[in-house]
Parts: structure tokens; C-alpha cells; sequence
């Protein structure tokens, strides 16, 4: 049984509200709050998957937090003071990283519109004795995708891996487009997703009398493509081989990861080919059966004959033309469908995906040292790191009603820089005293 059946299959058993993973949508739609290009995203979509990701805003959280009413008056002061000194440290970070991400991607920005003076090592590669060296990696490459990697994980993606992705080429949801891709155009390919759910799209089928029915679909709320093509394939995908290319999106069905690469060809489907060479064969057909009979018939008169010879010719040249020419027009649609997703659901590209990088990964920090913050202040006594991460993932099963997977690590890393907690007897964690 294939893996793209158990999608499918998945995909079909949440409709029928049977399934055990997803929950009926209703019969209203008024919670709806993200328009795409074909597609709604609820308010509190349904998820698939336990993430790292926290998808709260931190301000918002840290009103919830105060409403619970667990903190004294000292507390909910200590807990609004503590802010300026947790947002210095996560400013210090931003900052960090933005620096570091402009000094290494400037070379490699496809976009850039700045020029070189020449160095030394071009006017060696000028030289009539130097070799030609092709496919020799770019020195910031590596520690350009190194940053982005370490920026991607703080901001609560996981990396989807090459299989992952390998398992969707060739397969389509009923909105995508069937695509062959090509792997050896990369040179490098890191792609990353965060907002396992399940979104709502819309179908029409005969059984409906094509009345428009709502359908549930695993998508991934955010993805980024990272890619590096080799220079042999420069001319063919019109893409700059010299840089690195980051690109963003939204909304993408698990079963359309493919049409995210560059490279993808489109796969006409059977449906498609049955659709395109039954008629022009069966017309085809037709006319050699009523030639046949008039060649029959007047195959004594030899001018008669050659006309009947010369319409056959041309009535068969004729329908293969109309084939050539219906194949064109159903690779032209699926294109169209093609260009039409990528451009309602690209969020960024190059540049301007490392500075989101940037924002998301400050945003992710401070809505985990505010849990952590927050999970410290409101007990009573120490509280060990297992402790404290099921205690902050409790709160936001309460306040958002989504599982998470607490990175309790990376959150007291950041209120230790700020001066705010410490290790009380090596291994429960408290605030930290005041004069220490």
C-alpha cells in the first residue's frame, strides 16, 4: 500500500468525521480567519503533530498569564519588571544574528545589486593556467546555512528531510499539480515546516451536482526552502547558481511540498493522456474507416485513388496536430494552476526570509521565557527542568489549546543570561535573590 493511499485515505476518513486525529469542522464557518487562494484556516485549526512551536504572540500570552490570578501583587510586579531585562537579552540576540546574517549572505543574495572590484583571486582565475573549478562550493555557503538552520530551529521549525519530500513528487491533493523534480539540480536543499494542521479546502464533485463542499487537508502553516543549484543547470532553470536562495510560504498541503522546488516538471496524469489520445484516436479512426470504403470504391481510378491517399495523409497529420497541440494546452493548465498557488502563498524570498527568521526567532524566544518565567514565579517551591516543561506545556494546552513540545532548555538559557533565575540545589530552579 503506498504512502500517497494513506494520505488520501486519512484526508477522506476526516471528512466523514470518523477519524480519530481530527475533529468536525461544523457546520459553520464564522471562526474562519485566513483567506488563501483556495482554502480557509481556522482560528484554532486542528493539529496533527506535537511541534516546538508555540503559536501564541508573547504580549497577548502575558495578559493571559496575569488573568490567571496566581501571582501576589509583588509577584505580578516582579513578573512585569523582570520583561525589560529578558528583552535586552533577546534584543542583543536579534541584533547578533542580524549582523551575522547580513555579513554572510551578502555575498551570496541573488538579489544583490551591488559589484565587486576585482582581487586577487579573480585576476588568478583570469589567468590562462588556472583551472576551471566549477563546482567549488562558495566559503560562506556552509556557514550561511549553518545560521539559517540555528535561526530555523529557535523560531520552531523542524527540517523535513529528503524522503519526506522524495515521497511527495509524482503524488497531488486534488489542489496541487502532479510534478516530476529533479534532485541532482541541487547542490544543497534544506527545507524546514512549522504549523502541522489541518486547513479546509473546497471541492466540487458530480455526486454533489458540483455544489462546493468543505474538505480537510494536512498542511503545514509555514515552510522555507533553502537551495543551492549547481552551474551546469544555470540556462535551464534561469536561476543564479552563484547565490543562495531562501524562499517562504504558507498553506502548503503535505501532498504539494514538491511544487516548492525549482526544476519541477509537470507530470500529466493518465486521466489526462486517456483525455487528450481517445478523441484524436477515435477520430482518427473514423476517417481511415470512410476513406477505406471510398478507396474501395474508386480504387480502379487512379486519380481518384491518389485524392483519397492525400486525404487520408492529411486528415492524419491533422489529428496529430490536434493531439500535439491538446497536450500543450493541459500542460499550460496545470503550469497556470501552478504559478497561481506559489503566488497567493509565497510569504518572502532571499533576503527578506532571514530578516523574518530573525523576528520569528525573538518572538518564539520571548513566548518561551515568559512560560518559563511565569511557571517559576507561580510555585511555590523549585521546580526541576522535567517539572517545569510539563508545567508549561499545561498552560498552553489552557490557554491555546495546543500540544507542544516545551524547550525548557533554550527558555532558562535566556532568564539565566537576564540575571532572573538560578539553580537553587543543582537541579531545581528558582528566582534568583535579590543581591546575588
Amino acid at each position: 500500500m503506498s504512502s500517497s493511499f494513506i494520505d488520501r485515505f486519512l484526508v477522506e476518513w476526516s471528512v466523514n468525521r470518523d477519524g480519530a486525529t481530527t475533529r468536525s469542522l461544523g457546520s459553520s464557518f464564522s471562526d474562519r480567519r485566513e483567506l488563501s487562494a483556495s482554502g480557509l484556516i481556522s482560528d484554532n485549526p486542528d493539529r496533527w503533530a506535537v511541534e516546538l512551536y508555540l503559536p501564541v504572540e508573547p504580549s497577548r500570552l502575558r495578559d493571559y498569564l496575569i488573568r490567571r490570578n496566581e501571582l501576589s501583587d509583588s509577584q505580578q510586579h516582579a513578573f512585569a519588571e523582570a520583561f525589560a531585562q529578558v528583552e535586552s537579552i533577546l534584543n542583543q540576540n536579534s541584533a547578533a544574528y542580524h549582523t551575522e546574517f547580513s555579513k554572510w549572505y551578502s555575498a551570496l543574495d541573488p538579489d544583490s545589486d551591488h559589484r565587486d572590484p576585482p582581487s586577487e583571486e579573480t585576476d588568478a582565475a583570469k589567468s590562462p593556467d588556472a583551472l576551471p573549478d566549477r563546482h567549488c562550493p562558495s566559503p560562506s555557503i556552509l556557514p550561511t546555512i549553518e545560521l539559517c538552520e540555528r535561526m530555523l530551529v529557535e523560531a520552531g521549525y523542524s527540517r523535513l528531510q529528503q524522503s519526506d519530500i522524495e515521497a511527495c513528487v509524482g503524488v497531488a491533493s486534488q489542489w496541487g499539480v502532479p510534478l516530476h523534480v529533479d534532485f541532482s539540480l541541487f547542490d544543497q536543499l534544506v527545507v524546514y515546516s512549522r504549523g502541522d494542521i489541518v486547513g479546509t479546502r473546497f471541492r466540487r464533485r458530480l455526486r454533489t451536482l458540483y455544489q462546493r463542499e468543505p474538505v480537510e487537508v494536512p498542511l503545514y502553516q509555514r515552510m522555507v526552502v533553502l537551495f543551492k543549484l549547481h552551474d551546469d543547470d544555470v540556462s535551464e532553470e534561469r536561476l543564479s547558481s552563484k547565490g543562495l536562495h531562501l524562499r517562504m510560504f504558507k498553506n502548503i498541503p503535505k501532498l504539494d511540498v514538491d511544487m516548492l522546488l525549482p526544476g519541477a516538471k509537470v507530470r500529466i496524469s493518465k486521466v489526462d493522456h486517456a483525455k487528450i489520445i481517445v478523441p484524436s484516436l477515435g477520430g482518427l479512426l473514423m476517417s481511415l474507416r470512410k476513406l477505406g470504403h471510398f478507396v474501395v470504391l474508386f480504387a480502379a481510378i487512379t486519380l481518384y485513388s491518389s485524392m483519397m491517399l492525400a486525404g487520408l495523409i492529411f486528415a492524419s497529420i491533422g489529428y496529430i496536430i490536434r493531439s500535439i497541440v491538446s497536450y500543450f494546452q493541459t500542460k499550460n493548465r496545470y503550469l497556470l494552476n501552478l504559478a497561481k498557488n506559489l503566488y497567493y502563498q509565497k510569504l518572502d524570498t532571499n533576503a527578506g526570509v532571514g530578516y523574518r527568521l530573525i523576528q520569528q526567532a525573538r518572538q518564539q524566544s520571548e513566548a518561551e521565557a515568559t512560560l518559563a518565567l511565569y511557571g517559576i514565579l507561580s510555585s511555590d517551591t523549585p521546580l526541576s527542568e522535567r517539572k517545569l516543561r510539563r508545567h508549561c506545556e499545561r498552560m498552553m494546552r489552557e490557554a491555546v489549546n495546543v500540544e507542544v513540545d516545551f524547550q525548557v532548555e533554550r527558555s532558562l538559557k535566556i532568564l539565566s543570561q537576564a540575571g532572573l533565575v538560578e539553580q537553587v540545589d543543582g537541579e531545581n530552579w528558582g528566582m534568583k535573590t535579590r543581591g546575588c
